[in-house]
């Protein structure tokens, strides 16, 4: 009887608990809270950690259901001054071990990305593309999808709240800055969970306006106070029927284990150097620096 007391106690305070967490959410928010204030309490509720190293598997599964896994090693981090510095490495399979993407964004927004292959030597393949629609190595993700957009290069717009699996959440269509010449074309549509101010889901929209990718985030654990992270992430494109899955097995914040050198091509060359394929050695076309999705 004690026990069975004590169960329905602790289910009690849990309610509570969560109502507590739900008032302070949406608490802030009435008919004339705008998206940008939203998208700003978004960002203080969950900003990034400046210092993360992430160990991920990840899973492409074509239209015909063929299956490619790999495993990776995420670093990142935040300076002072705004800089963010991102480097994706490649453990497994053997065929892509060393392959690297090695990112920038600079304070102003700009980013520089690098494609490290180390079948070609000690030279960066610089990407070019821009925006979120641009895939890297044979996934569904572009690098904006991995390091996060920037609220001041985007305008927000507020649309009806939607329910989804009889959870709230409030919607918001992204479009690029109002002083830019596309700012008319939504880029994103966000579902924010209005229990927790979590992005959980995201429509990303071609140039005609139609949805060309769904990212979701699931499996999501409480890292610091009210802070979430998604331990498993999908991005499915709609167009090719293909589907890219991140799931994050470790994840430690410490400076330590992100040091300044390894976001760097002299750490790639040194660490992961050139080595002469075999001469029977198929050409893996998943690894297209142009991001190809097939």
């Amino acid at each position: 009887m004690k026990l069975l007391l004590r169960s329905q106690l602790f289910f009690l305070l849990s309610l509570l608990i969560s109502f507590s967490h739900l008032q302070e959410c949406i608490g802030f928010v009435n008919s004339e809270t705008t998206g940008a204030e939203i998208m700003e309490e978004v960002d203080k509720r969950h900003q990034q950690f400046p210092y993360i190293y992430e160990e991920q598997s990840m899973v492409l599964v074509d239209r015909h259901g063929d299956r490619d896994t790999r495993k990776a090693r995420r670093y990142s981090r935040v300076e002072e001054d705004g800089t963010v510095r991102f480097l994706l490495l490649f453990d497994y399979p053997q065929e892509v071990k060393g392959v690297a993407l090695l990112a920038n964004r600079e304070p102003d927004g700009r980013t520089n990305k690098y494609i490290y292959l180390p079948a070609y030597g000690e030279q960066l393949l610089e990407s070019a593309g821009e925006g979120s629609g641009d895939n890297f190595l044979g996934t569904d993700f572009s690098v904006e999808n991995l390091t996060g957009e920037i609220l001041s290069d985007h305008h927000y717009v507020r649309r009806d709240d939607s329910e989804i699996e009889k959870v709230k959440h409030f919607v918001l269509d992204v479009y690029k800055a109002k002083n830019t010449s596309t700012e008319d074309r939504i880029l994103r549509r966000h579902f924010i969970q209005q229990d927790n101010l979590y992005i959980t889901l995201t429509h990303h929209f071609d140039k005609h306006g139609r949805i060309a990718r769904k990212q979701s985030h699931h499996d999501l654990k409480e890292v610091d106070h009210d802070m979430l992270r998604a331990n498993m992430t999908l991005m499915k494109n709609m167009k090719d029927q293909h589907q890219s899955l991140i799931k994050t097995s470790r994840r430690i914040f410490s400076h330590d284990y992100v040091p300044l050198e390894i976001f760097t091509a002299e750490w790639l060359y040194k660490n992961y150097p050139h080595i002469e394929p075999a001469e029977d050695m198929d050409t893996d076309n998943s690894l297209d620096v142009k991001g190809t999705t097939e």
